[in-house]
């Protein structure tokens, strides 16, 4: 099964990006980090549960959301399902696998892959 979970967004302005999330939409911050620095980034959530992530680029080695996810400032969509692993079994092979099944830093596992026109959709199997 699966399930819309966030998107995730890389803004040009990130004060600009948080405020219009947090005070114009009144979407509550779920998490934040890094205060004070400019790697920021902020989960936030609405009252019917639709979730964001916005969050500015940053210097981390390995973090393939930033070395093959990152999309400009073009969303990305982040889908929950129940097994990355068979998930990516059943996909054809081809060009449109971004990033493969993979343990990711922030808990659980992904796949990444791109639809025709290059839109990202990231398929999550999130810590239980």
């Amino acid at each position: 099964m699966a399930k819309f979970d966030h998107l995730f967004i890389a803004p040009r302005d990130w004060d600009k990006s948080f405020k219009f999330y947090k005070d114009t939409l009144g979407w509550k911050v779920v998490s934040s980090w890094g205060e004070g620095t400019k790697e920021r980034g902020a989960v936030l959530k609405s009252d019917q549960g639709m979730g964001v992530v916005i969050a500015e680029e940053h210097d981390n080695m390995g973090d393939q959301a930033w070395e093959k996810g990152f999309n400009g400032t073009r969303p990305t969509v982040h889908v929950n399902i129940d097994n990355v692993d068979q998930f990516f079994e059943k996909l054809p092979k081809g060009d449109h696998v971004v990033i493969k099944p993979e343990t990711i830093h922030w808990g659980g596992r992904w796949v990444v892959l791109k639809d025709p026109d290059g839109n990202l959709i990231a398929f999550n199997q999130p810590t239980k």
